[in-house]
């Protein structure tokens, strides 16, 4: 196992850090309510992704045919989350031969007390990077190899909204559609709001992570991509997948934008996210082409 993070050499930096990362915490946290572990009904399977082990809770629809639909889900930013788990679960059972699979995000514990290999990070949109966008495609290829689906779907709330939209841009062939929810799809300019929101300078220390908005023009054409945020959402404003969608919408991509009324950020488990699921994941197959080369 690596260590989740680094030690900071001066004690005084690491007491603000700490103190940093609690406020952010705390401002989701309250968005959430409680968070109480889930105990998956599904199975855990441990991946070897990227070099990592990363683990993963695979639940299945009542009819499965030897070709399901894949689900990947990928939670957000909140410590030790297990609310991807019960997203999963419920999908199953709402949506008929679909396989899905809730991915631990690298360096990340869950409310069980596993924990996925990697860096966490402080939880200020610097765990979008590169190594973990590849590592979640490489779990992604992994699960494709062994379950043989008939299409792949990703889904991510918050930071794995982000990481879902960074690879399809990184990865523009690995899955058919995506529904991001809750999206920071412009990463500098939420970390930006962030910083005005709190006034803390940890959101000034600069950062690795990929931005959607910045590998729109990768997104193949063929994928459908299907956005949902919260209207009253105080930590990532609407306008955030807005600016996202509207640079897919006018390369000629599939996508579409809701804005839920008076909802706020963490709607992973909103009725209405789940219908969205359960359309992308019935809606007639679109053959995956490669992503053309823009200019």
């Amino acid at each position: 196992m690596l260590d989740s993070q680094a030690m900071y050499k001066s004690g005084s930096l690491k007491l603000a850090l700490v103190s940093a990362v609690a406020m952010v915490v705390s401002l989701i946290s309250t968005a959430a309510g409680p968070v109480n572990p889930v105990p998956p009904s599904g199975e855990t399977v441990w991946l070897q992704a990227n070099g990592l082990r990363i683990k993963s809770v695979i639940y299945r629809s009542p009819k499965l045919t030897a070709h399901p639909v894949l689900v990947l889900v990928l939670h957000g930013d909140l410590p030790r989350p297990t609310y991807h788990y019960e997203f999963s679960r419920q999908a199953v059972m709402k949506i008929d031969n679909a396989l899905v699979a809730a991915l631990l995000r690298p360096g990340y514990t869950d409310g069980l007390g596993d924990r996925s290999e990697g860096e966490m990070g402080m939880t200020t949109g610097d765990n979008y990077t590169p190594a973990v966008v590849d590592t979640v495609a490489d779990a992604v290829k992994q699960l494709k190899q062994e379950f043989h689906p008939a299409r792949t779907v990703l889904a991510g709330h918050s930071g794995g909204a982000a990481i879902t939209a960074d690879l399809l841009g990184r990865w523009p062939d690995v899955v058919n559609a995506a529904l991001l929810v809750s999206c920071p799809c412009d990463v500098p300019a939420w970390r930006r709001h962030m910083l005005a929101m709190q006034a803390d300078p940890i959101w000034l220390v600069p950062v690795t992570s990929l931005s959607p908005l910045d590998l729109a023009s990768k997104v193949s054409h063929s994928v459908r991509v299907r956005m949902l945020a919260g209207g009253d959402d105080p930590v990532a404003p609407p306008e955030l997948s807005k600016r996202y969608a509207e640079a897919l919408r006018k390369q000629g991509d599939d996508i579409t934008l809701t804005v839920l009324p008076r909802l706020k950020h963490n709607i992973l488990l909103e009725p209405a996210v789940l219908d969205a699921l359960k359309t992308l994941v019935d809606a007639k197959p679109v053959t995956l082409q490669p992503a053309p080369i823009r200019k």
